[in-house]
């Protein structure tokens, strides 16, 4: 009887079985790719102990780890390969890329800095020149955009009704709806608007945000040219 993807987890050193959700997704979405020879890059492998998981859970596949820090692996299993770099370094995601999946990773999971910038950097190489078609990208760790002791993670603070970027990216609600709407009297403000609300436009939450504006572009889209106008912002 096959093991789950949990009762492998449990056998080496990975967080990933730590986590509420993470190893039940994972077996969700990538139970009909196990018998398969599947190209797996994993951006980010901490102490490594998720290469040999993914590769006894994939036994026809490749698995392949890229993090800044040397290889922690004393043997390298087979079918695994290891990469010590940047995420964000292209000329390395091309290389390992060609080397590794010639004709693209079916699965690329980002577990490395969990900062947006960088996420989104792996995101921009990997998703379209890198991943097959129908492939799975996961982005691990975004809630750290949360943090306010994450580099890029901010708690809810108190913005000007001028709107005045803070240093976080801050924006209030007011000043984006008057940009919008074309406001510029007091008394076309609604009293339900909150001068105050701060929403994320950076960072991990900014990145996974730009995720969905992504998917939602197509109505956009539609209500766009049916006003014959662009919203501001995306121009």
């Amino acid at each position: 009887m096959q093991q789950t993807l949990a009762e492998i987890g449990r056998e080496f050193d990975t967080d990933k079985t730590q986590s509420p959700g993470y190893i039940e997704n994972y077996e969700r979405w990538f139970g009909p790719l196990r018998g398969t020879p599947v190209r797996l890059l994993e951006l980010g492998v901490y102490r490594s102990g998720s290469l040999p998981m993914w590769r006894n859970y994939f036994p026809h596949g490749l698995i392949v780890g890229l993090d800044m820090q040397p290889n922690p692996l004393e043997k390298m299993p087979d079918g695994v390969r290891f990469y010590q770099g940047s995420q964000s370094d292209e000329i390395l995601l091309n290389l390992l890329a060609r080397e590794c999946a010639p004709d693209g990773f079916d699965v690329v999971i980002d577990d490395a800095a969990h900062v947006g910038a960088i996420a989104r950097d792996s995101f921009r190489i990997l998703f379209k020149r890198h991943l097959k078609p129908g492939g799975i990208y996961v982005v691990e760790d975004w809630g750290t955009g949360y943090w306010d002791s994450w580099s890029d993670g901010s708690f809810y603070r108190m913005v000007p009704e001028d709107g005045a970027a803070q240093p976080g990216g801050s924006t209030s609600l007011r000043a984006r709806l008057a940009r919008w709407l074309g406001w510029t009297q007091p008394s076309q403000f609604p009293r339900s608007t909150d001068p105050n609300f701060a929403a994320h436009n950076f960072g991990m939450v900014g990145f996974v945000k730009e995720l969905v504006d992504e998917v939602g572009w197509g109505a956009l889209h539609i209500r766009s040219a049916e006003t014959k106008t662009c919203p501001a912002g995306y121009r």
